[in-house]
């Protein structure tokens, strides 16, 4: 495959299809639902209710292939579903596992774990949210992942710890890396092996949670496994290719984290661009002055730019091929526009920008936080450096 024999469409508007019945279902939860659940505890502060209405709609079952009882959509279809979720004042990060968690099933699970969970999956009865991969002391560092599985008669022991592991106390599945050999000096990822855990059957025994009191609605937890017994077939694909595995999944990780801040980007600029229609002050709007149009000049430009990578690396990947670099590409562009845009919504409220009514300073926070994770800006530019620009590799 060429970029020459790559379709791509670049409108902005297209599959109108999708968009108007998730505005429509996005409309039953304005800015007053999200800003009452960060009034309540941290163990309660998940948004429930969105979450139940956008699994039961089926749009998160886009990527499952038919056979399964999904829609079996292209990967642009599920980015322009989670983008016009960003596009308002939801959020998809407590339900955005659903849509492509399921991808390490449909690529590297047995026949078996596919007819098991998939059309499960795909209908909403079985929810596959989290994914268990850093670690407190290592963070990022897979090569040093501590969590391990020791075999163990007819099954896996799991021990160890997880950090910001999010929806995991309201999902009934979840991936698990964790270690089942050494790593070699060639490739300290070896001996990784990604899992399969029952969520309902692990929190009774061996696996406990606590939620993190965080800036979010994701219900991060801190998990820590303490003689998880898992059975042989919760193993996914070959043992000791969990790194491999991941790594795929990353890439359409990204893609779809991209456009989630595409998605926020639009927010910031339709309130930013409105709100300095409607502020006057010296006797005309703020619309007219230099220094509100320019930095919504700048960050839309940016905005765009990320938008059309992020289309690419969505296309490539629907062409059959894996986006590599590109996808990593995809979201950090796409998460830096979307602060940048987040920024010039700020100075354009000004001080009404901190006011909770505004929505501006809760998804200002969520903008933030993407650039973090999953994927942070650092691995994101490693993987760049390393892999397309064929720099040394620090690992």
């Amino acid at each position: 495959m060429t970029d020459a024999l790559l379709m791509m469409r670049i409108d902005d508007d297209d599959y109108d299809e999708f968009r108007d019945p998730l505005k429509a279902l996005c409309e039953g939860f304005p800015g007053a639902y999200w800003r009452a659940l960060e009034d309540k505890p941290a163990d309660q502060r998940y948004p429930a209710e969105f979450v139940d209405a956008l699994i039961a709609s089926g749009f998160l079952g886009a990527l499952i292939p038919e056979e399964f009882d999904g829609a079996g959509l292209s990967l642009r279809i599920a980015a322009v579903i989670l983008e016009t979720i960003h596009s308002t004042s939801c959020n998809a990060g407590a339900a955005i596992g659903q849509m492509y968690l399921s991808d390490i099933l449909v690529r590297h699970g047995s026949d078996a774990q596919k007819k098991k969970y998939l059309p499960g999956i795909a209908a909403g009865e079985v929810r596959f949210l989290t994914s268990a991969i850093t670690e407190t002391e290592t963070g990022s560092d897979l090569a040093e992942m501590a969590t391990t599985a020791q075999k163990r008669g007819g099954g896996y022991v799991i021990n160890g710890s997880k950090q910001w592991v999010n929806c995991a106390l309201h999902s009934d599945l979840m991936l698990l890396l964790a270690r089942t050999s050494p790593g070699t000096a060639d490739n300290p990822t070896d001996g990784l092996t990604a899992f399969l855990v029952d969520m309902k059957t692990a929190l009774k025994s061996g696996l406990s949670g606590d939620a993190i009191d965080a800036m979010n609605n994701d219900g991060a937890t801190n998990l820590v496994f303490d003689g998880l017994e898992l059975p042989l077939d919760a193993v996914i694909g070959e043992v000791g290719k969990g790194y491999e595995y991941y790594r795929d999944l990353a890439q359409v990780e990204c893609i779809l984290y991209a456009a989630c801040a595409s998605g926020d980007s639009a927010f910031f600029s339709e309130r930013a661009v409105n709100y300095a229609k409607e502020r006057v002050v010296f006797g005309r709007p703020i619309a007219y002055n230099q220094g509100i149009q320019f930095p919504i000049s700048k960050a839309y430009i940016e905005v765009q730019g990320a938008k059309l990578i992020g289309n690419k690396a969505a296309a490539v990947y629907d062409a059959g091929q894996m986006p590599g670099p590109l996808a990593s590409m995809a979201k950090h562009m796409a998460c830096e526009a979307a602060w940048l845009m987040a920024d010039a919504c700020f100075t354009t409220h000004g001080g009404f920008a901190f006011a909770r009514e505004y929505d501006i300073e809760r998804k200002w926070r969520d903008a933030r936080v993407m650039q973090m994770t999953p994927q942070g800006t650092n691995s994101l530019l490693t993987d760049i450096a390393v892999n397309d620009l064929g720099m040394p590799s620090a690992f």
